[in-house]
């Protein structure tokens, strides 16, 4: 027992393959639901500055950026969830150095396509505004907005995908003062900038890229300083093409997912404005808002479960990996079920920290969130479903998952359903993509969890 201590405490890796799960669970999960809900009470504040000071068309450009952020954060999960991933199943096969150079690689490619996207969305931002959405009243508020959030994109994308680097290590703790440093210093910002200076939307703009900004030199600090395996060195300057590839097929599962996310976002964009106008476009704006809040549990637990899924996957630990699944999918839905109960109580209550001063946009808000958040207890085996596939270097299946209920359910049902039920119709489309998606992956993983156990070689389909 007491060699056993010395060994984790002369490499924090080793916990993930000989502490308890419910443990391991809980001590890689709460940092990032913590640090995750710290950026989406900054979120839901920042909206409601917006929402109550610029009215239906602030909260409309926010909405209409969206999609474009979700798009630069697709790049920040390809390469920070790839390369974690990469690192951690490295990890447990023994090769340190081949994760660190995982790591620096990250880094690379995160400073090269977020600068990209910098100069690309600084050129042509009319038209994607336009293309995500924008009406003609929105669109002056929504170009202010993006071209003061591209600022902090590169720092953006840093703080989302390196910080993985930090759980792999073993510092949960770490990584969640990493990534709170980011929405605390954004609501201080913010009140400065927006309830002292009235600097209105452009304001909330500028406290996010504050935060993004010190949150980002936090962690390249942290890694540059480093005195354990994972270290920023010499070799984020060379271009190694085949672990690049390796880092991008792990990742390539968030990535679509975020890429889809930020079509479909665009697809209820368009088709909102089309029979709701920028109104209803807002509303559905404080769904998704509150939404991100209400799903940050299950989020959090999947995230803080692949590092050790994947470390144990690669050590050949099936039961354990058996074990967290089933833990994370129980400890996920009870805790989903006890927020759907009090958001079904309380959505007007909800909405109207959004827009106490529009009556007409808190009933549509409201019935919105509690239509199109129907079915949400069954979302948890989807998510954590993807997570297992995503880290075992099953990431067509991971895809599917995702997928299936942020796509390739959802799209059909959002342009299908609108014709026949108009504004309603976009509500409709929420439960009836959940549910499908459901009773196709379900079955898909429950499958392949029992044959886990059975198969010691976890050649899983």
């Amino acid at each position: 027992m007491a060699t056993t201590k010395q060994a984790l405490k002369i490499d924090s890796t080793l916990k993930m393959g000989e502490e308890k799960i419910g443990k391991l669970l809980l001590s890689y999960s709460l940092p990032v639901y913590a640090s995750h809900v710290a950026g989406s009470i900054y979120s839901i504040i920042s909206r409601a500055f917006i929402g109550n000071s610029a009215g239906v068309e602030g909260m409309a450009a926010i909405s209409v950026y969206f999609p474009f952020s979700t798009l630069q954060m697709a790049f920040a999960f390809l390469f920070g969830m790839g390369g974690s991933l990469f690192a951690a199943i490295t990890v447990g096969q023994g090769n340190k150095e081949r994760a660190n150079r995982a790591l620096n690689t990250s880094v690379q490619l995160v400073i090269i396509f977020g600068l990209a996207i910098v100069l690309f969305g600084n050129i042509f931002m009319e038209g994607v505004m336009r293309f995500f959405g924008a009406s003609e009243n929105v669109l002056p508020l929504a170009k202010v907005y993006g071209r003061i959030m591209l600022i902090g994109c590169t720092f953006q994308m840093i703080h989302v995908g390196i910080t993985n680097y930090m759980r792999v290590e073993g510092k949960t703790g770490l990584a969640m003062i990493a990534v709170l440093i980011s929405p605390i210093i954004n609501i201080i910002a913010a009140c400065i900038f927006v309830l002292v200076l009235d600097w209105g939307i452009r304001g909330a703009a500028l406290a996010t890229v504050c935060g993004q900004v010190i949150s980002a030199i936090f962690i390249l600090t942290h890694f540059f300083r480093n005195k354990d395996f994972f270290r920023i060195n010499k070799s984020v300057f060379k271009l190694d093409i085949k672990l690049c590839l390796e880092i991008m097929y792990l990742g390539m599962s968030s990535f679509i997912v975020q890429f889809c996310h930020s079509f479909v976002s665009t697809t209820m964009n368009l088709v909102t404005r089309s029979y709701g106008g920028d109104l209803a476009i807002s509303g559905m704006g404080v769904v998704t808002t509150l939404q991100q809040f209400i799903m940050q549990p299950v989020s959090s637990i999947s995230m803080g479960s692949q590092a050790l899924i994947g470390y144990n996957f690669g050590s050949k630990r099936f039961d354990r990996v058996r074990e967290l699944l089933t833990k994370g999918i129980l400890t996920s839905t009870v805790i989903v079920v006890i927020e759907y109960i009090v958001m079904r109580l309380l959505s007007v209550q909800l909405v109207s920290i959004f827009v106490s001063n529009n009556e007409e946009l808190v009933t549509f808000g409201s019935r919105a969130l509690l239509t199109y958040l129907f079915v949400l207890p069954l979302i948890p085996v989807q998510l954590l479903g993807a997570s297992f596939f995503q880290a075992i270097r099953k990431p067509i299946t991971s895809i599917l998952f995702n997928l299936s209920r942020q796509a390739i359910f959802l799209v059909p049902a959002v342009l299908i359903l609108p014709r026949i039920f108009g504004i309603d119709g976009v509500l409709y489309s929420g439960p009836v993509a959940d549910t499908v998606a459901f009773f196709v992956t379900a079955p898909i993983f429950f499958y392949n969890l029992k044959r886990l156990t059975k198969n010691s070689e976890g050649n899983l389909q």
